[in-house]
Parts: C-alpha cells; sequence; structure tokens
C-alpha cells in the first residue's frame, strides 16, 4: 500500500528538514507540503527534499492545509503530521502498520494524559466527552485533533476531504458511520507542541486563548452533527421521565402564607431515611417542606406525613427530577432548596445554600471540583459536568452542576427558565447561564459516599449505565440548547479558516465532473 504523507506548514523552516528526514525513512509514496503563507523558507526546505509542495501566500486557518494536503494525496494511505514537532520514523510506522492491518483510522492514543496527577485541561475534556457521546469509551481522548494520525484513503473519499478542516466533525461522522478507528501508537505532542500566540492570551468573547477556543467549537460543530443524526439527547435513553407532565400539572398551593425558604425533597423508597432528612432540613431554619412522593410506598409516604410536612402524592413514578419541577411549582418561597430523600444532610452543610441566595446569589451548587483532584481520570459524569460550563464560556464553575444535590435556586430563576427545565438539570443551568444569572459553588457535600445505590440505575443493565445514558442526554440537551442560541460552534472562534479556499476547491471539482 502506498502511503502519502500530509504536513501543513506556517513558518516551519528551522524544524521542517529533520521533520521530513524521519518521513523519508518511511519511504513514502509522496510528501505532500501545504506551505500556507511561509516567509522563512519553509517552501525552499520542502523543495530540497523533493516534496510535493502546494503554495498560499496567506495562511489558510488551521486544518485547511491538512484537507487540502489530503485532497491531492495518492496512496492508499495518508499519514497527517505537522511540521514543527519531529517524530521518529519507528514511531510513524506504527501508524501506517495499523491502517495496514485493516484499521480505517488510527489516532495517536493520549490516554496517559488523564492519568496525570492534574486536573484535566480544557481540549482533553473535549476529547473525552465526543468520544463518551459517540460510545465510544474505549478511544479516551483518542482525537483526529491531534497528531500524527493515519488513515485510508477510502475514509477520506467516503466522507469528504474538505470535512478533514474541521477534524473533531471528521470524527463523529467516521464513528456514526462505523468507521473502524483503532489507537495502538502513542506519540507525546503535548509536550513536545510549539507554543505560539494563539496558545496565550484571550480570545474575544471567550474565557480562553484563541487555540483553546477554536477546539471548543470544534468539538461543538461535531456535537452539532450529533444532533442532528441521533436527536438533541444524542439517541442517548431518559428512562421513564414523563415530560408532559408537567405541562398539564396545576398545583394547589397547599400553604396560604409566604414561606421564608422552600425545601423540596422527592422520595420514592425512602422509609428508613426521610424523617432524618426531614429533620435536618428544619433544623436549617427551612419553614416550608414540600415532599414529593413520586410513586413512593406507603411507608415512606407515612413516615414524611409523621413529620407534618406538605406531602403532594403520586401513585405513578413520573421519571427523574420531574418531582423536582412539581415541588418547586408548589413552593411559596422566593429561595427553595433542593435535597433528596434517601439521605440526610446535616443543616450545616444546608443553611450556607440558603445564604448564598440571600446574599444576592441565583443559583447556589455543591461545590465538588474535588472530584477533580482525587481522581486521575475524573469519572465521566463529572467530565461531562465540567464540560458543559467549559462550552458555557463558564470554567469557573468547574464540574459543578445541578445535576447534585443539595443546591438552592431563587424562584425568579425558576419562572424565566421555566419550571419544565428543573426536569433537564444541565439544561436549567446552561438557560440560567445564558440568561446571565449569578451562579456560584457554595460549599462541599458529600454526596458520592453517601448516595444510594440503585442497581437499576448505576449497574449494568445489557451492557449499559441507565443512570449515565440519562446524565449524558441531559448534558446533551443542555448543549442542544446552547447551540440552538448561538450558532454551530457555540459563538467561538473558528480558527480564521479560510472556508472560501476550501468551496473554491470544490466548486472546480464539481465542473469537472460536468465535464
Amino acid at each position: 500500500m502506498r502511503i502519502s504523507v500530509v504536513i501543513p506548514a506556517h513558518n516551519e523552516a528551522s524544524t521542517l528538514s529533520q521533520v521530513l528526514v524521519e518521513v523519508e525513512k518511511l519511504k513514502p509514496y509522496e510528501i505532500i507540503v501545504v506551505d500556507n503563507g511561509s516567509t522563512d523558507g519553509t517552501n525552499e526546505v520542502a523543495l530540497q527534499h523533493s516534496c510535493h509542495v502546494i503554495y498560499y501566500k496567506h495562511s489558510l486557518g488551521n486544518d485547511v492545509g491538512r484537507a487540502i494536503g489530503a485532497r491531492e494525496a495518492k496512496g492508499e494511505i495518508v499519514l497527517f503530521l505537522d511540521g514543527d514537532i519531529v517524530i521518529e520514523s519507528k514511531e510513524l510506522q506504527r501508524f501506517v502498520k495499523g491502517v495496514q492491518q485493516g484499521h480505517q483510522i488510527v489516532v495517536n492514543n493520549l490516554t496517559w494524559s488523564v492519568y496525570l496527577k492534574m486536573r484535566p485541561h480544557y481540549t482533553t475534556v473535549g476529547k473525552f466527552m465526543l468520544n463518551r457521546y459517540l460510545n465510544k469509551k474505549e478511544l479516551v481522548v483518542g482525537s483526529l485533533i491531534a497528531i500524527p494520525h493515519a488513515m485510508n484513503r477510502d475514509v477520506i473519499e467516503n466522507l469528504g476531504w474538505w470535512n478533514l478542516a474541521d477534524p473533531a466533525l471528521f470524527q463523529a461522522m467516521a464513528m456514526s458511520r462505523g468507521v473502524d478507528i483503532a489507537d495502538m501508537a502513542s506519540v507525546d505532542v503535548i509536550h513536545t507542541n510549539k507554543v505560539r500566540p494563539v496558545h496565550t492570551g484571550t480570545s474575544p468573547g471567550s474565557p480562553y486563548p484563541k487555540a483553546t477556543s477554536r477546539i471548543m467549537g470544534d468539538h461543538l460543530c461535531a456535537l452539532q452533527y450529533v444532533i442532528e443524526t441521533y436527536g438533541k439527547r444524542g439517541g442517548f435513553s431518559e428512562g421513564n421521565r414523563d415530560r408532559e407532565f408537567i405541562g398539564k400539572y396545576k398545583p394547589v398551593l397547599l400553604q396560604k402564607e409566604k414561606a421564608k425558604y422552600s425545601a423540596i425533597i422527592p422520595v420514592s423508597e425512602e422509609k428508613i431515611t426521610i424523617r432524618s432528612v426531614i429533620q435536618e432540613v428544619k433544623k436549617a431554619g427551612v419553614d416550608e417542606i414540600i415532599v414529593v412522593a413520586n410513586g413512593a410506598d406507603a411507608e415512606t409516604i407515612k413516615q414524611a406525613k409523621l413529620e407534618n410536612v406538605i406531602v403532594v402524592e403520586f401513585a405513578k413514578a413520573l421519571g427523574h427530577n420531574v418531582a423536582r419541577a412539581i415541588g418547586a411549582m408548589h413552593a411559596t418561597a422566593d429561595i427553595c432548596l433542593f435535597v433528596d430523600g434517601d439521605f440526610a444532610i446535616p443543616a450545616k452543610k444546608l443553611i450556607p445554600f440558603l445564604h448564598a441566595i440571600e446574599d444576592g446569589n441565583d443559583v447556589a451548587l455543591n461545590d465538588l471540583q474535588c472530584l477533580l483532584d482525587m481522581f486521575h481520570p475524573a469519572d465521566p459524569i463529572s467530565m461531562g459536568k465540567y464540560f458543559v460550563n467549559l462550552v458555557a464560556k463558564r470554567p469557573d464553575l468547574w464540574n459543578n452542576s445541578l445535576t447534585a444535590v443539595p443546591h438552592a435556586m431563587h424562584k425568579k430563576v425558576i419562572e424565566k427558565i421555566g419550571y419544565d427545565s428543573l426536569i433537564i438539570p444541565p439544561l436549567a443551568q446552561m438557560k440560567a447561564i445564558l440568561e446571565e444569572c449569578s451562579i456560584t459553588a457554595v460549599e462541599f457535600v458529600d454526596v458520592i459516599k453517601t448516595n444510594r445505590v440503585r442497581p437499576e440505575q448505576h449497574g449494568f443493565v445489557n451492557g449499559r449505565i441507565p443512570a449515565f445514558d440519562r446524565i449524558f442526554g441531559d448534558q446533551l440537551e443542555a448543549i442542544a440548547y446552547l447551540l440552538q442560541h448561538t450558532n454551530g460552534r457555540g459563538s467561538f472562534t473558528d480558527g480564521e479558516r479560510d472556508r472560501d479556499i476550501i468551496l473554491q476547491l470544490r466548486r472546480e471539482e464539481e465542473n469537472i465532473d460536468e465535464c
């Protein structure tokens, strides 16, 4: 099988020769250097090594040169590199060998990076979650955004060379169509990557540097494709959640006087814990407690009523988080506290959430960012929560989310975003962020050790974990809402990609075909 090597380059004269020396050891059929806007002699270096040089006077922007090089490639195997990172030929050979063995794409295995004793980088989170949302968790952070990678030319022809200008999108397309992607080769390109101006400073309208902003936008572009292909939940189940119920439900307020604080406690089978949960909430000073019996057993309801609180009963389980919305509809206070009925949280831990709203915040979250320091890699749910905050341009919120209790909200926020939004916690949070509500993480409450394990939700069912599927789907709904209310990149920069040159080349191909 013939090997074509594609190397986009912009002012890489100082390293390109060394890169090409290693590439030549592979005895490739051709080496294509796409020189876009170099002024340092990059072109001359490439010609000295007998490369096929495609020259543009101006910079094409990220990944466009890679796509144009792929368009010109004739080999059955196409290997993609950068001009600024020297990689030994024996390392490159592993990528080629993977395609020779039958894999259609071989990506760089950077799994080791998630085991580093540090919080994951923003782009690492994006790569990790794209694979998770596409049910390719085995690739961990394997991505076409990172070089080296190799692929069978048939994949390029089937998916379109022009889509390589958006590597995350190309990857999503490949995964959705069952392309065989492997990661048997690993090269450290993180510590060897050349630091450029786009890696520092900030991008307009973004809290991140230009390069990070571009990569965030690339992942959102890929997720836009996922959502268009599989629906706003990416094909993930939400269990037995009854969404339509809230639209039909008309609450009858059972407390005539307005409360200072309202607490909402959904329950199902919590007869052992519900009284202690309520007692701690009372100690926190909450004067209106609403227990929503969501298909609960009789004993749980009996135990709740012994505490002289409001109990709203439903014979049929309405599904996850529907009870939160119902409870909020019954609440008379401006400050609403949300807890679960399966474990008691000490009053001293609940009070700060109430005070945070009193102090002017709109939303007060459980501060779980310590989980990013405790586990390496972080668990996929925490990574997903973190990713939602990252694309919402709130990296300061880390992995803190309305998915976790306890949390508190001002009633005006709930009314603004809609009671039905509470059914999908990440969506509620995304709406609150886009409404520019004040959101803060209050303090750490351990809900990991105390959370009740439910085999039907947290165990494997037909090879999947239902709770993970539900939460991943919820996160994608939040992302779908963001994309709907911004653009296909979540308003992140496109990295000054020259889309016009791609359109021009595609038109030329169409004209040739017509002739």
